[in-house]
């Protein structure tokens, strides 16, 4: 997955509804729009997008979220240049995230331009600009602690999702993200169940973390999915019963050699 640098100047176009959209990802809708990219040709659906209003203060990073079209040719955004017969480039996007600068600061240049952030020329003239892996990274971080939390700050990239692309891979991170706090609430029904004890649920093992390594494992466990995101043919509910408590080494045997082993008989007995 690539990161690519897009560009908003409001002095040259105008966005109507941006106050609306932006109070509706912030309660967890995904905002569908297309996005001008300049002349960049390389952006594959899938790849992530970050969005940086120019052209007047408050300047800074108010969206992030992924491409889902590569880039085609439509008629020109400028009504002039569209007059004329001109086209550019545009690329559909959805925005998991967008900032209302009226209400919400963007992510400013301020702190773009420190540190490893600092490589990288966040004012560009044209849309569509490739962001380096190591400073995407790290924009990530500082973007996720900007706005609380983004979508990525709670995905969990392992095998599952690294070998799905473009539409199904958007899909499953989606998936990953609503299932964030059914995760924390499988913690807290463990924990009670427990009495304030995480045990592994696979027979015959029932590692505690907190028993073996102290404060450092207190409330630690792995969560595991019973069904793999990887055999279902499109996403689906999970409950707290499709998910198990268990400990590091049984869940690296459960899923060794990328199968995904039932609990029940995976240490034999002796």
């Amino acid at each position: 997955m690539n990161t690519y640098l897009l560009t908003w100047n409001p002095n040259r176009w105008w966005w109507d509804n941006l106050a609306k959209e932006a109070n509706e990802t912030a309660s967890g809708k995904i905002i569908k729009s297309r996005w001008s990219c300049g002349v960049t040709k390389q952006i594959k659906i899938g790849d992530r997008g970050f969005l940086m209003r120019l052209g007047t203060e408050p300047r800074g990073i108010i969206a992030s979220g992924w491409a889902t079209s590569e880039p085609y040719y439509d008629k020109h955004w400028d009504e002039q240049k569209a007059a004329g017969g001109q086209k550019c480039l545009y690329v559909e996007c959805e925005w998991e995230r967008l900032l209302d600068p009226d209400v919400d600061l963007p992510l400013p240049l301020a702190v773009l331009q420190n540190g490893k952030l600092s490589e990288f020329h966040w004012t560009p003239q044209g849309s569509g600009i490739r962001i380096h892996a190591d400073i995407a990274e790290e924009l990530e971080r500082v973007w996720a602690v900007h706005v609380g939390a983004s979508s990525l700050s709670t995905v969990d990239f392992d095998d599952e999702i690294s070998s799905f692309e473009g539409e199904e891979r958007i899909t499953l991170i989606r998936h990953r993200r609503r299932e964030h706090k059914l995760r924390a609430a499988k913690l807290k029904e463990a924990l009670e169940a427990g009495n304030g004890r995480l045990k592994c649920e696979v027979p015959r093992c029932g590692f505690d973390f907190y028993e073996v390594y102290g404060e450092l494992g207190f409330e630690f466990a792995q969560i595991h999915h019973l069904q793999p995101l990887g055999d279902r043919s499109t996403p689906s509910v999970t409950k707290l019963n499709d998910l198990a408590i268990v400990c590091a080494n049984c869940h690296a045997m459960i899923h060794r050699s990328g199968a995904c082993r039932p609990l029940e008989g995976l240490i034999p007995q002796k």
